[in-house]
């Protein structure tokens, strides 16, 4: 889940959207992947990998034609408006000038490489923009609990990775860490703060080097040492947690809108995309592989501090280099995860406490007391992950119920309901030349993809439910 780019409009080049939508990605859900591919077996998980990655891709191009024909919905919503004066006009005016709108209106041609500026023009909507134009209300706070809850299950791995990083690094006792970022998080919710471009690149060379780091010092130790063990390509009781990770890991979709919004040329935005996620299936998968192939056949449960024998997968796989013989990449590797999430840990309570004061203002909920919102929102927004993270250590489990369900909806469910939507609104403007062809416009415009989309989501959420009730017997 992740948080819009500190950029002014139309100032960013294709390379740099590349750059951001690959840092928005890379975050704790890909330390968990090698762990739950594994547990899947080798080649499930690379399969289940490889589909979750293409079918992203596919909701992330409907996420940016439902944006672009809401856009060209307010364009003829507005032109009908100001044509038609309910209060000055009479029954019989209003009818004929309607009829004589909705005439005009349906001659937008189809051509291919026509010029339809109420198209390309990108307006920059988010998501809970889009549920409040084209959802029922019922559907916007759906969709607004899901952004809320989604966003406190990042936290709540939050609240356990750093901690248990600092514990692991250090041999004191979890807790006291996890009261120590407690007291330095509860207060960070009630200010204001934004991400600065200094602290994009850090935060972006540090990831690059310490996953790079993690590939060659796994695929080193392969070239010294010889598997026995042999390893399973189908685990059927890893299902449920590699499936949820992998949703986990692809998670980007609530911050596309922002992030495209910034593009000097928006016609290149699902070649840009698509680029971005071959990336990141082709990391994934070297990560992945490259772990499973050099730790499976490791004895010890966890790693040691110092130089010594390797361990079995984590479920946070950077503690799997806290024995490796180089020492100072083992620590810097180890330490990885408190680098960056610590930065973004801010950040996210802001994003969940703005969700959290809308949820307040929808249901008003201390409607004339902003002091009171302000205060809740702010405490609501850090104190629930801390108090997961002092009963749940799990990681795997957090990931996977975070991305298993929430991910799937936000991810696959809304996005093919937008487009669904806006397509239907717009066809009654349109007319029967359908709708015209425009930068934008998803190359999967069949409703096969509709379908296949919403299936995939029914069938995982049935596969994930029916794996956790079976492995909580």
């Amino acid at each position: 889940m992740g948080l819009s780019p500190p950029l002014e409009e139309h100032t960013q080049s294709a390379f740099l959207t590349c750059v951001f939508i690959f840092n928005l990605a890379v975050g704790v859900g890909v330390l968990a992947l090698p762990y739950a591919i594994n547990a899947a077996g080798y080649l499930f998980g690379c399969v289940l990998l490889l589909s979750v990655c293409f079918l992203a891709f596919v909701s992330l191009t409907f996420i940016l034609e439902a944006i672009s024909n809401t856009n060209a919905l307010i364009k003829y919503e507005a032109t009908t408006h100001a044509l038609i004066d309910p209060e000055s006009q009479s029954d019989d005016l209003k009818n004929s000038q309607t009829r004589t709108l909705v005439s005009k209106s349906k001659i937008v041609p189809s051509g291919v490489g026509e010029s339809h500026p109420e198209f390309f023009e990108f307006r920059h909507l988010e998501i809970l923009h889009l549920s409040n134009y084209l959802l029922p209300n019922w559907g916007q706070n759906i969709l607004c609990v899901i952004i809320c809850l989604c966003l406190y299950g990042d936290l709540s791995i939050y609240s356990c990775v750093v901690p248990g990083t600092l514990a692991k690094f250090t041999g004191y006792d979890y807790y006291i860490f996890l009261c120590g970022f407690a007291g330095l998080m509860i207060p960070a919710s009630f200010f204001n703060f934004s991400k600065t471009k200094y602290l994009q690149v850090l935060t972006s060379l540090t990831r690059t080097f310490a996953l790079s780091a993690m590939i060659i010092l796994t695929l080193r130790y392969i070239g010294t040492t010889h598997t026995s063990k042999r390893i399973e390509p189908v685990v059927p009781s890893g299902i449920s947690i590699a499936w949820g990770s992998l949703n986990y890991a692809f998670m980007v979709h609530t911050s596309i809108p922002s992030v495209i919004s910034h593009m000097k040329d928006k016609n290149s935005a699902f070649k840009v995309i698509f680029f971005t996620f071959s990336s990141l299936a082709i990391l994934y998968t070297a990560l992945s592989l490259s772990a499973i192939f050099a730790f499976s056949d490791a004895d010890l449960r966890e790693c040691g501090n110092s130089p010594g024998e390797p361990c079995k997968i984590n479920a946070l796989y950077t503690l799997n280099f806290s024995s490796a013989d180089t020492e100072w990449v083992a620590k810097f590797i180890t330490l990885f995860p408190v680098f960056t999430l610590t930065t973004n840990y801010p950040l996210m309570e802001i994003v969940l406490k703005n969700n959290i004061l809308a949820i307040f203002q929808k249901l008003k909920i201390w409607e004339h007391q902003k002091r009171n919102q302000s205060i809740a929102s702010s405490l609501l927004a850090p104190i629930p992950p801390l108090l997961v993270a002092f009963a749940v250590r799990d990681v795997s489990t957090l990931v996977g119920i975070t991305g298993s369900y929430g991910g799937m909806c936000l991810m696959f469910i809304f996005p093919t309901l937008f487009v669904r939507i806006s397509r239907q609104r717009l066809m009654q403007y349109v007319g029967p030349q359908g709708i015209p062809k425009h930068a934008l416009r998803s190359p999967f415009t069949s409703p096969f993809w509709e379908y296949l989309i919403l299936s995939w989501a029914g069938i995982s959420l049935i596969v994930i439910t029916t794996n956790f009730i079976i492995s909580a017997v």
